[in-house]
């Protein structure tokens, strides 16, 4: 998947526009319109991602679909955005959906993505939701691509159980990777107290020192 990225990116971008952000007349006459809004709203999601997690700290961004599986209490809406981000300076879990555009204008993508995040922000879990759309003004010879955002909700602490769960999940989805069905397993639990959890965590480590892994368990998950 790696190795598409750059040449699809020097194909969709007109590079001697650099630093400016546009693309490519190439690219607008070759492709059909519904294959060229499909790579205009990728390349908006790469942007989006970039931007909240570069320039505004949300240093932990996950696709929304899966990590609200067994989501606690569950997730019952009908629209789902399309990241679930952590900002731990500030102990923020915000949903973000973002949109692209080859108009120089924001406003109905921009209303689009609010209410794809409606649902979301409901849920006692997330805090806020953001709009992000990437406007390219196409048809403008001089047009620059310019990312917008929105951010209707106000910022809201997050319980230190729910920050934990998120922690938690990640590490399970690393867990997953190397193959230790066991410790993703336990990850993914649900944890009434923090007692709970230190005291499951203790003998998740006892279980692993049987079988020759003593500090997986709590080299991972640190001091909790």
């Amino acid at each position: 998947m790696a190795a598409i990225v750059k040449p699809t990116l020097k194909f969709l971008l007109d590079w001697n526009r650099a630093p400016d952000l546009s693309v490519s007349a190439h690219f607008l006459n070759v492709l059909r319109d519904f294959s060229a809004t499909t790579r205009i709203g990728e390349l908006a999601q790469g942007v989006s991602y970039a931007y909240w997690q570069w320039e505004r700290g949300y240093h932990w961004i996950t696709d929304f679909g899966p990590w609200v599986e067994g989501l606690h209490p569950p997730y019952a809406g009908t629209r789902s955005p399309d990241f679930v981000m952590l900002n731990t300076a500030i102990n923020d879990l915000a949903v973000m959906e973002s949109k692209g555009t080859g108009s120089n204008c924001h406003k109905s993508p921009m209303g689009a993505a609010l209410r794809q995040c409606k649902d979301a922000v409901a849920h006692p879990s997330f805090s806020r939701s953001f709009g992000s759309v990437l406007t390219l003004d196409s048809k403008n010879p001089g047009g620059v691509g310019t990312l917008h955002v929105r951010d209707p909700e106000k910022a809201a602490k997050v319980p230190i159980e729910l920050s934990y769960y998120v922690f938690r999940r990640s590490f399970a989805s690393w867990f997953e990777l190397t193959g230790d069905e066991d410790m993703a397993d336990w990850c993914r639990q649900e944890f009434e107290v923090l007692s709970d959890l230190r005291q499951s965590r203790r003998q998740v480590s006892n279980d692993k020192g049987e079988r020759g892994n003593p500090l997986r368990a709590t080299t991972a998950l640190g001091n909790l």
